[in-house]
């Protein structure tokens, strides 16, 4: 059985890459030429949006009412991550659109630094629970949120 805490890090850890990646892919087109270049990143962005869904998808249906089911004294900072998830895709929607609709890259990188702040502020709360489960569950709690996250 794969461990779930490691696998929701595993998943996290490509997400990460991927938000780098947008980031450098945005920043790269933001030159004097770049103007009508949005629609490049139409692609990128809805491939990002789908992982992030399913991922936030597996964390609020499964792994956060386990926590506040388990160790309910998380269940504070479980609520201000899934408040973070919805800034992270309105953001992240927002971004698609603009890129679809091949908008300027000077709002596109603005949207983009804002969702990249909350982003990483939500990825370092995420680590830090992952980290605090991983250290609190035995291996039948890790097989009760296997169970959960599976077929999600």
């Amino acid at each position: 059985m794969i461990d779930p805490v490691q696998e929701l890090v595993h998943d996290h850890a490509d997400i990460n890459r991927r938000v780098l990646g947008l980031g450098a892919a945005i920043r790269a087109l933001d030159r004097n030429d770049g103007n009508g270049m949005a629609l490049a990143l139409v692609h990128r962005l809805g491939e990002l949006r789908e992982l992030l869904f399913l991922h936030f998808a597996r964390e609020e249906e499964g792994l956060f009412p386990f926590v506040a089911e388990m160790v309910p004294e998380l269940a504070d900072q479980v609520q201000a991550m899934a408040m973070a998830h919805d800034a992270i895709c309105g953001g992240l929607a927002r971004m698609y659109h603009l890129a679809s609709a091949n908008a300027d890259l000077t709002v596109l990188l603005v949207v983009f630094a804002r969702f990249e702040s909350v982003y990483a502020s939500h990825a370092d709360s995420e680590a830090e629970l992952l980290r605090q489960l991983g250290r609190r569950l035995d291996p039948a709690q890790r097989a009760q949120l296997a169970e959960l996250v599976r077929g999600l």
